[in-house]
């Protein structure tokens, strides 16, 4: 793969690459009340509904496998929720205690008047650069100029990708002729023949290397590769209102060690993963891409919630900071350990 070498210079040329657009939509302010702890016991939080065919669709099923809820006390009420975007505005709006956000992602809200904080890990990056298999195209560079689907720039997904161009010395939203969409959207327009490449998030980007698409790169191989950092690039975690925390901070902390406890075994055990290839939402007929879920999967629920991880989430917003992704660094950390 061609990169340039991460300079203050190449960073600097690549400080526009979010000025199209790339800002959150427009989110309401904070409200609701705290949820109380339910009877018996237990802590209840108001979460997002199972999410068939993404890469943490599998938590639930190793969760109800092993009993984890009950083991951690918790009461999960699942009457709201959505993609990116609208799950983290009904966060904000309280419609939900606990969804996913990216270091990148909060800092920007906080920045416009929030107070969203992440108390722990949930997954690392899993964005993929793939191409289908007769394309010309050997590297990121080669894509210059050609049509890329990827997430909405309001995502995770989307400024982590840039970002990750960025420290590469490329300008994602001016070298690249954007399609941006719902995962399932820009899928259907890849596979018609009108994308030339399109960066897919799991369990997408492993269909498609199953039936035969080429992975140029990851997301997270353009990160190390710019910046020469050997950590996992963070994609998401556990975010809640800070105020939810004030009045909710057990049910904080047994929620984390609830997703942790999934995730690790899922580790220990990646035949999990195969055995519940049907919430990633890949049929029994798809054996290769069935065969590829634990090798490629695996590694993609992030078990670590320590100083490596903040180091990693603080480099992620002073490069996006330098590069312009984010207009400045919120007053308050957006993240803290329980």
């Amino acid at each position: 793969m061609s990169t340039t070498p991460l300079t203050r210079r190449s960073l600097l040329r690549a400080a526009g690459l979010l000025a199209g657009g790339a800002g959150a939509a427009t989110l309401l302010s904070a409200c609701g009340a705290d949820e109380p702890a339910a009877a018996g016991g237990t802590r209840s939080a108001k979460v997002q509904p199972r999410s068939p065919g993404t890469a943490g669709a599998i938590r639930d099923s190793v969760a109800e496998q092993f009993g984890l809820e009950a083991k951690h006390g918790l009461r999960l009420d699942r009457r709201a929720g959505g993609g990116p975007g609208a799950g983290q505005e009904q966060l904000l709006t309280g419609v939900l205690d606990i969804y996913a956000f990216g270091p990148l992602g909060a800092t920007e809200v906080n920045t416009s008047g929030h107070d969203v904080v992440i108390v722990g890990p949930s997954l690392w990056n899993h964005g993929r650069w793939i191409v289908p298999a007769d394309s010309p195209y050997q590297s990121i560079a080669d894509l210059k100029g050609r049509k890329v689907g990827v997430q909405p720039p309001s995502s995770d997904t989307y400024r982590a990708a840039a970002l990750a161009s960025a420290v590469n010395g490329i300008r994602f939203d001016r070298e690249f002729k954007l399609f941006t969409g719902q995962p399932i959207a820009n899928l259907a327009l890849y596979e018609r023949g009108d994308l030339d490449a399109i960066i897919a998030i799991e369990p997408n980007a492993t269909r498609l290397v199953g039936s035969g698409n080429r992975q140029l790169a990851s997301v997270d191989e353009l990160w190390r590769t710019g910046t020469g950092d050997s950590s996992p690039l963070f994609l998401n975690g556990t975010a809640v209102r800070r105020d939810w925390l004030a009045a909710n901070r057990e049910t904080a902390k047994a929620y984390v060690d609830f997703t942790l406890e999934a995730w690790r075994l899922i580790k220990k055990d990646p035949t999990l993963i195969g055995k519940y290839h049907a919430d990633y939402g890949v049929p029994a007929e798809e054996k290769k891409a069935i065969e590829l879920l634990p090798e490629r999967l695996a590694p993609v629920y992030a078990d670590v919630w320590d100083d490596t991880v903040f180091a990693n989430l603080e480099k992620q917003i002073d490069l996006a900071v330098e590069v312009g992704v984010l207009k400045k660094r919120a007053a308050k950390p957006v993240y803290e350990k329980l």
